[in-house]
């Protein structure tokens, strides 16, 4: 298997199991033999005297919130748990669990958003694989193809696949602008010049010439994002380009294709004015998740995005209708349908105080109760495969969401999140390449070669032992 893609053949082969309709039996961890009655103590003793798991999670959003709020009620109230969850939201996670890691002070089980990959390269996390081996819970072969493939390095598995994994690319588009625009929802744009088209027939400027509705914005979501475990980078899959060969432990950002990438990007942002674009970015925030987000409350209208979006969608602007179809690629790859599976994994820090019962709480995210408390609230999807159909009833609850689970069927190509032990650096360097082209700092062909050279000379740096 490539370090990034998935094969289509090895896709249907396991998509075609549990394709029912019913979601699996729910699993949970066995719990400590009940004290005779007369020796037991009384509920607030009892509660009391629980050993509590510390969680974080850097999750945030309305319907983000609201959901994992409910999954840390759904294990407290139980009646026979073994310990109490305590959750707590930590923005700026990474930092800040680094630093925990350091002085001695971790939690016992993290979920998102950090760079996984660093933790995995520098030991940061623990490695999972004898407590897998062992569990009546978690079976490998139970999860989508290439999730546990993002969350292993060097052989040792470092993450169980939780709470949200599924399709990561989809260009979604607000009816009503479209339908305004005069534009065919029937014949989306297949080609970034196609869509380019549609960007300048979406676009709207008031008077003063000042951004109201933007047609397309190419950092966005999903567009703007990776290369990391969770998801790999839009703008080198779109191009067929593997920025990362984990094989040779070697990067490619000087592919040709990775500078007409840039060149795409700029010259959507050139259209409509960088500093208008910026400022338009710093005025609403992107996503989906939050209904003052700029594609929620409808000034913009399209966005490349996965599959968490159309659950989203329906808290955060329940007023408005929305579609999906394949994300536009260039003109070579016309006929290429692309997507890609990722996830997010639930991981234990090194020096947690409770490492078995952080992996028993583990166990509980993997469960059908847990799922569905996610999809009913936020439309996120875990990692198991029997929840990838997309003719059951639950793909039915939110518009588009079974366009992207018969999408990781169809596609052409299936690409996983590539495991990078210098993420941190890369996308720190990308987001810096994408600027200094944008702003014309830099030409896309300067660009790509800087990026290409900090990255290697970073990795030299770090991981002497890994690079010929």
């Amino acid at each position: 298997m490539s370090t990034q893609r998935i094969s289509r053949r090895d896709f249907l082969r396991w998509s075609a199991i549990g394709l029912g309709g019913a979601f699996l039996a729910a699993c949970a961890a066995p719990a400590p033999q009940a004290p005779a009655e007369e020796e037991k103590p009384a509920p607030e003793a009892a509660e009391a005297e629980l050993p509590e798991v510390e969680w974080w999670h850097s999750w945030g959003g309305t319907t983000g919130m609201a959901a994992l709020t409910a999954v840390e009620e759904a294990w407290n109230s139980k009646e026979d748990k073994p310990f109490r969850i305590k959750r707590l939201h930590v923005p700026e996670m990474n930092d800040k669990l680094l630093t925990a890691i350091a002085g001695g002070t971790p939690p016992d089980v993290g979920v998102c958003c950090v760079l996984y990959a660093q933790l995995y390269a520098r030991g940061a996390v623990i490695p999972l694989d004898d407590y897998i081996a062992a569990s009546e819970v978690v079976k490998k072969e139970d999860f989508v193809s290439g999730l546990f493939e993002s969350m292993t390095w060097q052989g040792s598995t470092y993450g169980v696949p939780a709470l949200e994994c599924g399709p990561r690319y989809g260009l979604m588009y607000n009816k009503a602008l479209i339908a305004e625009a005069g534009l065919d929802e029937a014949n989306l744009p297949q080609t970034w010049d196609e869509m380019f088209e549609w960007h300048k027939a979406l676009t709207k400027f008031d008077e003063a010439g000042n951004l109201e509705i933007v047609g397309f914005d190419p950092r966005d979501a999903t567009a703007g994002v990776g290369p990391r475990t969770n998801i790999p980078m839009f703008w080198g899959v779109t191009y067929g380009l593997e920025v990362w060969d984990q094989e040779t432990m070697s990067f490619h950002f000087d592919d040709e294709r990775f500078i007409r990438a840039l060149e795409t990007i700029k010259k959507f942002y050139d259209y409509v004015g960088v500093e208008k674009m910026e400022a338009f970015r710093d005025s609403y925030g992107g996503w989906t998740q939050s209904p003052s987000a700029s594609f929620p409350s409808g000034v913009e209208a399209t966005i490349v995005t996965g599959y968490y979006a159309p659950g989203e969608l329906a808290h955060s602007a329940p007023d408005k209708e929305f579609g999906v179809g394949w994300a536009p690629r260039p003109d070579e790859r016309r006929n290429v349908k692309f997507q890609s599976v990722g996830g997010h994994p639930a991981y234990i820090p090194n020096g947690a105080k409770h490492p078995k019962e952080a992996f028993m709480f583990i166990e509980f995210l993997t469960t059908d109760e847990v799922a569905e408390i996610m999809f009913e609230t936020t439309g996120w999807l875990p990692g198991r495969k029997a929840f990838y159909d997309p003719n059951r009833p639950e793909a039915q609850k939110y518009a588009g969401l079974s366009w992207y689970l018969q999408s990781v069927s169809e596609a052409d190509e299936l690409w996983a999140g590539p495991v990078i032990p210098i993420d941190a650096f890369v996308n720190q360097e990308r987001a810096r390449a994408f600027d200094a082209v944008i702003y014309g700092d830099k030409t896309p062909e300067q660009a790509a070669m800087d990026l290409q050279q900090a990255c290697t000379e970073e990795l030299r740096k770090q991981f002497p032992d890994l690079v010929g």
